[in-house]
């Protein structure tokens, strides 16, 4: 099992710049992860809004002081 194991691994051709290239795999997740980027952005922005509004009963303490 051994031997088996060790030629399987030995039998890969070496990287080298000529033969490693940018695949369409990476390029799917780049673009997956740009889209979430986004989306998680404009919940930010969604959230942040909301609580810069007054929350419910504050109004009623800034009158009565």
């Amino acid at each position: 099992m051994r031997d088996l194991l060790l030629g399987v691994v030995t039998a890969e051709v070496p990287l080298t710049p000529e033969n490693v290239r940018p695949g369409w795999i990476a390029m799917l997740v780049v673009g997956l992860l740009i889209v979430a980027t986004i989306f998680l952005l404009r919940s930010f922005v969604k959230h942040s809004r909301r609580a810069a509004e007054p929350w419910p009963g504050e109004e009623d303490d800034d009158a009565s002081s």
